[in-house]
């Protein structure tokens, strides 16, 4: 069965990430490609080629970026070619799950510390409904692989057990979209930045 997109954002799952979007970490690579450069004998910077720029995606100059203009402002980065190891054009979960867990999601949603995420930390970033519904082993917590098990098959929304591109893109922009408008003003658009500048 197929799940719509419009669910996916208005669910416990786009409050979930829009609590933690400072620590998209991977989006450093939409749109933004890097080289090093010589700079003495042993010396080597790294330069940024391109700047992410909310300009470069708003195409139509509306100030707001739609869907439609981040699934092209996303595709024409490296984060999911560099995710996609095995080249065939969608992330499985290993790959997904490999690319996302340097977000340390579970690891940031672990006020207490104690390595699983409880009904109480998962209610505090507005994900309580995702507790049941990710919660495998019924413990009544959440740990890592369950968290990242759970971005996964939410955002595989035709359940082929893949994220594609557009499926990707689709996830990441619910989770920037904060006030469910199904657009992104440049200050939400920012946000999923902040961290790579």
């Amino acid at each position: 069965m197929r799940r719509s997109v419009s669910n996916v954002r208005r669910g416990d799952f786009g409050r979930l990430l829009q609590a933690s979007i400072l620590l998209v970490t991977p989006l450093v690579y939409i749109g933004c490609e890097t080289h090093e450069a010589g700079v003495g004998a042993n010396e080597t910077t790294t330069e940024k080629s391109q700047q992410i720029s909310f300009s470069d995606w708003d195409v139509n100059r509306d100030d707001y970026i739609m869907e439609s203009e981040f699934t092209v402002g996303f595709s024409q980065g490296r984060w999911f070619a560099d995710a996609d190891k095995d080249n065939d054009k969608s992330l499985n979960q290993a790959e997904f799950t490999d690319s996302t867990s340097k977000l340390n999601l579970a690891q940031k949603w672990d006020t207490d510390g104690n390595g699983r995420v409880d009904k109480n930390e998962i209610a505090g970033v507005g994900g309580k409904n995702s507790l049941k519904k990710w919660d495998k082993d019924k413990s009544g917590d959440l740990t890592e692989d369950e968290v990242n098990a759970g971005i996964f098959d939410t955002w595989d929304t035709n359940d082929d057990n893949h994220v594609d591109p557009d499926e990707l893109a689709t996830g990441w922009f619910g989770s920037l979209d904060s006030n469910r408008d199904q657009r992104l003003a440049a200050q939400e658009f920012q946000k999923g930045f902040e961290s790579s500048s």
